[in-house]
Protein backbone atom coordinates (compact mmCIF):
# COMPACT_ATOMS: atom_id res chain seq x y z
CA UNK A 1 0.00 0.00 0.00
CA UNK A 2 1.26 3.50 -0.80
CA UNK A 3 1.43 5.87 2.18
CA UNK A 4 -1.66 8.04 2.49
CA UNK A 5 -1.43 11.41 0.71
CA UNK A 6 1.81 10.41 -1.02
CA UNK A 7 1.65 11.83 -4.59
CA UNK A 8 4.83 10.00 -5.60
CA UNK A 9 3.40 6.70 -4.41
CA UNK A 10 0.18 7.33 -6.33
CA UNK A 11 2.18 8.09 -9.48
CA UNK A 12 4.19 4.89 -9.20
CA UNK A 13 1.03 2.83 -8.63
CA UNK A 14 -0.64 4.41 -11.66
CA UNK A 15 2.40 3.73 -13.84
CA UNK A 16 2.44 0.06 -12.78
CA UNK A 17 -1.16 -0.27 -13.99
CA UNK A 18 -0.19 0.93 -17.48
CA UNK A 19 2.96 -1.21 -17.51
CA UNK A 20 1.04 -4.31 -16.40
CA UNK A 21 -1.62 -3.76 -19.05
CA UNK A 22 1.04 -3.44 -21.77
CA UNK A 23 2.72 -6.62 -20.54
CA UNK A 24 -0.62 -8.45 -20.58
CA UNK A 25 -1.23 -7.38 -24.20
CA UNK A 26 2.15 -8.79 -25.23
CA UNK A 27 1.77 -12.06 -23.31
CA UNK A 28 -1.89 -12.90 -23.98
CA UNK A 29 -2.45 -15.09 -27.08
CA UNK A 30 -4.87 -13.00 -29.14
CA UNK A 31 -5.28 -11.73 -32.72
CA UNK A 32 -3.47 -8.45 -32.07
CA UNK A 33 -0.55 -9.79 -30.05
CA UNK A 34 2.24 -9.36 -32.60
CA UNK A 35 1.00 -6.00 -33.87
CA UNK A 36 0.60 -4.61 -30.35
CA UNK A 37 4.14 -5.65 -29.49
CA UNK A 38 5.41 -3.83 -32.59
CA UNK A 39 3.37 -0.71 -31.83
CA UNK A 40 4.45 -0.63 -28.19
CA UNK A 41 8.10 -0.93 -29.21
CA UNK A 42 7.77 1.99 -31.61
CA UNK A 43 5.72 4.06 -29.17
CA UNK A 44 8.54 3.73 -26.63
CA UNK A 45 11.05 4.81 -29.30
CA UNK A 46 9.02 7.82 -30.36
CA UNK A 47 8.47 8.95 -26.78
CA UNK A 48 12.16 8.58 -25.92
CA UNK A 49 13.72 9.91 -29.13
CA UNK A 50 11.40 12.89 -29.46
CA UNK A 51 11.25 13.72 -25.73
CA UNK A 52 7.46 13.52 -25.66
CA UNK A 53 7.35 12.57 -21.96
CA UNK A 54 3.89 11.02 -22.07
CA UNK A 55 3.10 9.53 -18.65
CA UNK A 56 0.12 7.41 -19.73
CA UNK A 57 -0.25 5.47 -22.96
CA UNK A 58 -2.69 2.68 -23.79
CA UNK A 59 -2.56 1.22 -27.30
CA UNK A 60 -5.42 -0.81 -28.72
CA UNK A 61 -6.49 -2.35 -32.01
CA UNK A 62 -10.16 -2.28 -32.98
CA UNK A 63 -12.36 -1.69 -36.02
CA UNK A 64 -13.09 2.02 -36.41
CA UNK A 65 -15.07 3.87 -39.08
CA UNK A 66 -13.34 3.45 -42.43
CA UNK A 67 -12.65 7.20 -42.55
CA UNK A 68 -10.13 6.92 -39.68
CA UNK A 69 -6.71 5.31 -39.52
CA UNK A 70 -6.54 5.85 -35.77
CA UNK A 71 -7.85 7.95 -32.92
CA UNK A 72 -6.87 9.38 -29.54
CA UNK A 73 -9.34 9.66 -26.69
CA UNK A 74 -8.96 12.77 -24.58
CA UNK A 75 -9.40 12.33 -20.85
CA UNK A 76 -10.35 8.99 -19.32
CA UNK A 77 -11.88 6.05 -21.15
CA UNK A 78 -14.52 3.72 -19.75
CA UNK A 79 -11.90 1.86 -17.69
CA UNK A 80 -10.54 5.01 -16.07
CA UNK A 81 -7.38 5.00 -18.19
CA UNK A 82 -5.90 8.01 -19.96
CA UNK A 83 -3.89 8.24 -23.16
CA UNK A 84 -5.99 5.69 -25.09
CA UNK A 85 -4.79 5.26 -28.68
CA UNK A 86 -6.74 3.01 -31.03
CA UNK A 87 -5.48 1.99 -34.45
CA UNK A 88 -8.07 0.94 -36.98
CA UNK A 89 -7.88 -2.83 -37.51
CA UNK A 90 -9.30 -2.36 -41.01
CA UNK A 91 -5.99 -0.86 -42.15
CA UNK A 92 -3.50 -3.23 -40.50
CA UNK A 93 -2.15 -6.64 -41.57
CA UNK A 94 -0.55 -5.44 -44.79
CA UNK A 95 -3.33 -3.09 -45.88
CA UNK A 96 -1.04 -0.07 -45.38
CA UNK A 97 2.77 0.24 -45.49
CA UNK A 98 4.43 -0.09 -42.11
CA UNK A 99 5.85 3.43 -42.26
CA UNK A 100 2.36 4.89 -42.67
CA UNK A 101 1.02 2.86 -39.74
CA UNK A 102 3.88 4.18 -37.61
CA UNK A 103 3.09 7.69 -38.83
CA UNK A 104 -0.46 7.26 -37.56
CA UNK A 105 0.89 6.00 -34.25
CA UNK A 106 3.12 9.07 -33.87
CA UNK A 107 0.22 11.34 -34.84
CA UNK A 108 -1.87 9.89 -32.01
CA UNK A 109 1.04 10.03 -29.57
CA UNK A 110 1.28 13.76 -30.26
CA UNK A 111 -2.26 14.09 -28.93
CA UNK A 112 -1.01 12.41 -25.77
CA UNK A 113 1.90 14.86 -25.63
CA UNK A 114 -0.48 17.79 -25.98
CA UNK A 115 -2.81 16.41 -23.32
CA UNK A 116 0.12 16.15 -20.89
CA UNK A 117 2.08 19.29 -21.75
CA UNK A 118 0.13 21.53 -24.12
CA UNK A 119 -3.23 23.15 -24.65
CA UNK A 120 -5.74 20.96 -26.51
CA UNK A 121 -8.64 22.80 -28.08
CA UNK A 122 -12.16 21.77 -27.20
CA UNK A 123 -13.47 22.07 -30.75
CA UNK A 124 -10.33 21.50 -32.85
CA UNK A 125 -8.15 18.58 -31.80
CA UNK A 126 -5.63 19.56 -34.49
CA UNK A 127 -4.93 23.14 -33.47
CA UNK A 128 -1.86 25.19 -34.38
CA UNK A 129 0.14 23.99 -31.38
CA UNK A 130 -0.28 20.34 -32.35
CA UNK A 131 0.39 20.97 -36.03
CA UNK A 132 3.56 22.93 -35.31
CA UNK A 133 4.85 20.21 -33.00
CA UNK A 134 4.11 17.61 -35.67
CA UNK A 135 5.89 19.67 -38.36
CA UNK A 136 9.03 19.71 -36.21
CA UNK A 137 9.10 15.92 -36.46
CA UNK A 138 8.25 15.70 -40.17
CA UNK A 139 4.49 15.14 -40.00
CA UNK A 140 2.27 17.48 -42.00
CA UNK A 141 -1.09 17.61 -40.23
CA UNK A 142 -3.97 19.65 -41.59
CA UNK A 143 -6.66 21.36 -39.47
CA UNK A 144 -9.00 18.38 -39.88
CA UNK A 145 -6.34 15.82 -38.93
CA UNK A 146 -5.45 14.53 -42.39
CA UNK A 147 -1.74 13.74 -42.38
CA UNK A 148 1.05 14.05 -44.92
CA UNK A 149 4.79 13.62 -44.45
CA UNK A 150 7.77 15.84 -45.17
CA UNK A 151 10.51 14.62 -47.47
CA UNK A 152 12.85 14.30 -44.49
CA UNK A 153 12.77 15.08 -40.81
CA UNK A 154 13.24 13.21 -37.51
CA UNK A 155 10.37 10.79 -38.14
CA UNK A 156 11.76 9.35 -41.36
CA UNK A 157 15.32 9.49 -40.01
CA UNK A 158 14.32 7.32 -37.05
CA UNK A 159 12.51 4.87 -39.32
CA UNK A 160 15.66 4.57 -41.42
CA UNK A 161 17.77 3.78 -38.36
CA UNK A 162 15.67 0.66 -37.80
CA UNK A 163 15.36 -0.42 -41.41
CA UNK A 164 11.82 0.78 -42.10
CA UNK A 165 11.63 2.12 -45.66
CA UNK A 166 9.69 5.31 -46.36
CA UNK A 167 9.46 7.51 -49.47
CA UNK A 168 12.26 10.07 -49.77
CA UNK A 169 9.83 12.54 -51.34
CA UNK A 170 7.15 14.58 -49.61
CA UNK A 171 3.73 12.98 -49.18
CA UNK A 172 1.30 15.92 -49.24
CA UNK A 173 -1.69 16.18 -46.94
CA UNK A 174 -4.52 14.15 -48.53
CA UNK A 175 -7.49 16.06 -49.88
CA UNK A 176 -10.02 13.66 -48.38
CA UNK A 177 -10.33 10.92 -45.80
CA UNK A 178 -10.02 7.23 -46.70
CA UNK A 179 -13.26 5.67 -47.92
CA UNK A 180 -12.59 2.01 -47.26
CA UNK A 181 -13.37 -0.73 -49.75
CA UNK A 182 -17.14 -0.98 -50.04
CA UNK A 183 -18.55 -3.64 -52.39
CA UNK A 184 -21.67 -1.57 -52.97
CA UNK A 185 -22.13 0.04 -56.40
CA UNK A 186 -23.96 3.20 -57.29
CA UNK A 187 -27.24 3.04 -59.24
CA UNK A 188 -29.34 5.94 -60.44
CA UNK A 189 -32.59 6.69 -62.26
CA UNK A 190 -31.55 10.25 -63.00
CA UNK A 191 -33.23 11.93 -60.06
CA UNK A 192 -32.27 9.54 -57.27
CA UNK A 193 -29.05 7.72 -56.37
CA UNK A 194 -28.77 4.49 -54.39
CA UNK A 195 -25.99 2.05 -53.48
CA UNK A 196 -26.54 -1.70 -53.50
CA UNK A 197 -24.30 -4.68 -52.83
CA UNK A 198 -25.95 -7.01 -55.37
CA UNK A 199 -25.03 -7.75 -58.97
CA UNK A 200 -28.38 -6.67 -60.46
CA UNK A 201 -31.05 -4.21 -59.35
CA UNK A 202 -34.60 -4.35 -60.69
CA UNK A 203 -36.15 -1.20 -59.27
CA UNK A 204 -38.23 1.60 -60.73
CA UNK A 205 -38.21 5.08 -59.20
CA UNK A 206 -41.64 6.08 -57.90
CA UNK A 207 -40.81 9.75 -58.50
CA UNK A 208 -39.77 9.81 -62.16
CA UNK A 209 -40.92 6.32 -63.22
CA UNK A 210 -37.49 5.37 -64.65
CA UNK A 211 -35.57 2.19 -63.81
CA UNK A 212 -32.39 2.30 -61.76
CA UNK A 213 -29.30 1.94 -63.95
CA UNK A 214 -25.75 1.12 -62.91
CA UNK A 215 -23.52 4.23 -62.86
CA UNK A 216 -20.35 3.50 -64.82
Amino acid sequence: MCPENDPLGDTKLSQRIYDNLAEHQRAEPWHGQSMIELLQTWADRFVAEFNLDIPEVVIGIDPLPCTRYGQFRMGHNGLGLRGEITLNARYLDGKRPLWEILGTLLHELLHGWQQAHGSPSKKNHHNRELREKAAQLGLLIGPTGLTGYAAGGPFKALLGQFGVEAPATESPIPERRPRGHSKQKKWSCGCTVGRFGVATVNLRCETCGKRMELCL
